[in-house]
């Protein structure tokens, strides 16, 4: 669930994170029946890494989408691509070597 923050908010819950903070650029790209696709460009630590995310209206629709091939593989219930694995437990950016750019583009 993704809430509004504001600036003073965000400052003061900044002072209070566990592991490291994550920078990433979201682009979103709208898809058919309404959806849309996240793409996350991280940053720092992650330089190069790059997933996409589509969120479904239902299961039903999540399993009877067919995902554009330019997306690649689902690797939604892999835990090394959740923020908090990310933030805390990730220790080698090899980790993530298959999530990498590519054709060598880097992050703004």
């Amino acid at each position: 669930m993704e809430l509004p923050l504001s600036y003073e908010a965000y400052e003061h819950l900044k002072q209070k994170i566990d592991g490291r903070t994550i920078f990433k650029t979201r682009f979103i790209i709208p898809l058919s029946d309404g959806l849309k696709v996240e793409i996350d460009k991280f940053k720092d630590f992650f330089d190069g890494v790059c997933f996409a995310e589509i969120e479904f209206k239902s299961e039903e629709q999540a399993n009877s989408y067919k995902v554009p091939d330019w997306l690649g593989e689902d690797i939604s219930n892999q835990k090394r691509v959740k923020n908090g694995y990310m933030a805390i437990y990730a220790n080698d950016i090899n980790e993530y070597k298959d999530l990498f750019l590519k054709n060598g583009a880097k992050n703004e």
